[in-house]
């Protein structure tokens, strides 16, 4: 937990260069890696998951497609005629036909994760990206705060710091979900 503190605050120590804009550098990089270590962990986790492998799986797509819409504008690059959105969707659609085949897991395992701590840090990551950061993230309530000192680069700055604590929550909440199946091969919860 320190050290994740530590990584979260590295953006604010580095020098001030108005050339390259913080969320377009550092910080979007530190996002995009914490959500791809989550993935990569869930993947890794998923064949030790026995019964849950495919939640695993899903969840791990969960956060690729979240990976996806952090780096949009690269993904758009690369697949250039189509659009991140549809990848975006594509992996969605994959994860809802994958937890409607396994109603049963699914259901299991939403049970077992409304009791673990992980699911705090998972649902403190959605409301982070989808209540503060947009409403610390406006240039609205900076200007009715500030008022005559408002600093047109706050609002991108406090966003982009807010959505990678964020991404450090859904890598605690991944570690949190993968640390059961560490510690003993299928002692998630009782199987279906």
């Amino acid at each position: 937990m320190g050290l994740g503190a530590v990584l979260i605050l590295f953006p604010a120590w580095l020098p001030d260069k108005k050339s390259v804009p913080l969320e377009d550098s550092v910080v979007e990089i530190m996002q995009s890696a914490l959500l791809a270590f989550s993935a990569a962990l869930m993947f890794a986790t998923a064949p030790h998951a026995g019964p849950y492998r495919a939640i695993y799986r899903a969840i791990g797509f969960l956060t690729v497609a979240a990976l996806v819409a952090e780096i949009g504008g690269a993904v758009d690059d690369i697949i250039e005629p189509l659009r991140s959105e549809y990848l975006i969707c594509a992996l969605l659609a994959w994860t809802g036909l994958t937890l409607l085949r396994h109603r049963r897991e699914t259901l299991y395992f939403i049970g077992f994760a409304s009791r673990h701590p992980a699911s705090g840090f998972a649902l403190a990551a959605l409301i982070l990206i989808y209540a503060f950061s947009r409403v610390f993230g406006s240039s609205v309530f900076w200007r009715a705060s500030l008022g005559t000192n408002y600093n047109p680069d706050i609002p991108p700055i406090c966003r982009g710091y807010l959505e990678l604590l964020a991404c450090y929550f859904i890598l605690l909440a991944a570690i949190g979900f993968c640390l059961p199946l560490i510690r003993r091969r299928y002692g998630m919860i009782s199987e279906p």
